[in-house]
């Protein structure tokens, strides 16, 4: 499935702010997103207009049929990079070898802590709760395990006594907002 051209797929479940700030960084530079997926149909990122195709892939109660479909999607625009954007499904090993090229996966990831900290869900309200200093965002590349995969670029951000809960997820919305799409450019810019 690799090509020699870099056709980026985002996948999102969510409020897909991360996907709107790719995108749009993406088109600020004179760049194209192929696609956006999305497997909830009750996520907000349908809600917003996108310059972009949507395809709207439900889970069907099979992980190999959910990615089948996925895959035909992708297919149609060549796609040999996906940003995971807020994507709640967890990628089979098959899946992700079909965007392996020299060993590394093409397929890369936000999330919402220093890992190894925090891997999985509620990172930030996990961090918060235990009243870490610092926390932070971590980019990576994907692979079989839950937040397992090299690690590509990590920020951080300090903990103010007063920052409320949100206060807190706003400072790391904030980093994933500038960092993501350092990460798209680079991207865009080198055939790896």
């Amino acid at each position: 499935m690799i090509s020699q051209n870099n056709s980026i797929a985002i996948f999102a479940s969510g409020n897909g702010s991360n996907a709107i700030k790719l995108i749009e960084c993406a088109q600020s530079n004179n760049k194209e997103i192929a696609c956006l997926i999305c497997d909830n149909p009750n996520a907000n990122i349908l809600k917003v207009k996108l310059d972009i195709p949507v395809h709207l892939i439900p889970y069907n109660h099979s992980k190999t049929k959910h990615e089948e479909e996925i895959l035909k999607v992708l297919k149609q625009y060549d796609v040999n990079w996906i940003f995971l954007a807020g994507y709640m499904r967890i990628l089979s090993a098959n899946f992700i070898q079909r965007f392996t090229h020299k060993n590394k996966s093409q397929i890369i990831n936000i999330h919402p802590s220093l890992l190894p900290k925090y891997q999985g869900l509620n990172a930030y309200e996990r961090s918060y709760q235990n009243q870490d200093q610092y926390s932070g965002i971590t980019i990576h590349y994907v692979d079989a395990g839950i937040d397992t995969g090299e690690i590509i670029i990590q920020g951080k951000f300090e903990r103010t006594k007063a920052d409320s809960l949100q206060d807190f997820i706003q400072k790391g919305l904030k980093l994933e907002h500038t960092l993501y799409p350092q990460i798209l450019m680079r991207v865009f810019k080198y055939n790896y």
